[in-house]
């Protein structure tokens, strides 16, 4: 995996990252610019969102305790004084790693771009797998890669109904259902924040 995010960087317009009004509604469009330039399935990667941080911009699991912080400010200061592990932003970067005393994973758009990248890029090494992909991502072991995809797959059938993707796999419904449920609850959130403009505009890759 990568440590620098630009250099999967995409050029895009900068005005865009202004045009959100929400850090659920900056995950959001995000995630959904870096499905179509990456050539991901359409709306896995904000299924991988909703699961890791709830489609929050600003979210830090600090020690595996959650915080959601009211604005970036906020966030970046978390950052600063936390201690132990760290896991940020929309994508759930480890800070620790990946960041090393930067603050990038909370930008959602270059923290979606880069987790963009390095998941079409391990699909591509694992035969068109984004089951393996999707392991690789979360560091799950092969005994826990059951438990993960169907996390992802509720929400997935939140953020793209009628996707076949990850199909094989069988999962409990009644632990689906709340999944579900929940991703619903902050989809609607994250695109009542961004309004149809914003939301049609990551649509088309802006």
């Amino acid at each position: 995996m990568r440590d620098a995010p630009q250099e999967l960087l995409p050029a895009f317009d900068p005005q865009f990252r202004g045009a959100t009004r929400g850090p659920r509604a900056a995950c959001l469009l995000a995630t959904r610019r870096a499905e179509d330039i990456h050539g991901l399935p359409r709306g896995l990667l904000t299924a991988i969102a909703l699961s890791e941080s709830g489609l929050h911009a600003h979210a830090l699991s600090i020690r595996g305790t959650p915080h959601y912080p009211a604005d970036l400010d906020e966030a970046r200061q978390l950052l600063r004084q936390a201690r132990g592990s760290v896991m940020a932003g929309c994508m759930q970067v480890n800070a620790r790693v990946h960041a090393r005393g930067e603050d990038w994973p909370l930008d959602p758009f270059t923290a979606a771009d880069w987790a963009g990248g390095v998941l079409a890029r391990w699909a591509r090494e694992n035969n068109g797998s984004w089951t393996e992909a999707l392991r690789r991502w979360h560091g799950a072991s092969p005994g826990n890669t059951r438990s993960l995809v169907c996390r992802v797959r509720a929400k997935l059938e939140v953020t793209n109904p009628g996707s076949d993707l990850f199909q094989s796999t069988r999962c409990p419904e009644a632990t689906a259902q709340r999944l579900r449920n929940d991703a619903e609850a902050h989809l609607q959130t994250a695109e009542a924040q961004a309004g149809r403009r914003g939301v049609a505009s990551a649509a088309a890759g802006f």
